[in-house]
């Protein structure tokens, strides 16, 4: 992947919206620790969302057709502590396990690492099909 073609997402003043956005396709580099999902908007623009750094991830329902309801990103929306420690413990979950609870201090860390852009977190809310969420170090937008 070409990570010259991409910008960070702190330094987009108007971040695009992804609402009714189709999932099309996903690059994972398990050992670069990257994801890309590769969108097309409504308007039929394609623009990709890289992932560096990843920590943990979770998807469910991939299929046919994947249509995002919403995009959540902790630089760009902010999520209660509520929030935080329960997307991080579905990240950290399976259908057949739950994870263990994330405590109330251990969320406010990820509270803070968020606010101060130590840390990402990525949920993709759907209308239909895959949802997902990324923990990671940082997030890039190639339009």
């Amino acid at each position: 992947m070409n990570t010259a073609t991409y910008t960070d997402i702190r330094n987009i003043a108007d971040f695009p919206t992804f609402h009714d956005a189709e999932l099309y396709g996903i690059d994972h580099d398990i050992e670069g620790r990257s994801l890309e999902l590769r969108f097309r908007r409504v308007g039929g623009e394609l623009e990709a969302l890289k992932f560096s750094g990843v920590i943990a991830q979770r998807m469910v329902d991939f299929a046919g057709q994947n249509v995002a309801s919403r995009l959540l990103i902790s630089h760009r929306y902010a999520f209660t502590l509520l929030e935080v420690r329960g997307w991080i413990q579905w990240i950290n979950s399976r259908d057949d396990s739950k994870a263990a609870v994330i405590g109330e201090e251990k969320g406010q860390e990820y509270v803070r690492d968020f606010a101060a852009g130590r840390r990402f977190l990525f949920v993709l809310e759907p209308s239909c099909g895959a949802e997902l969420a990324v923990l990671c170090e940082s997030v890039a937008l190639r339009q």
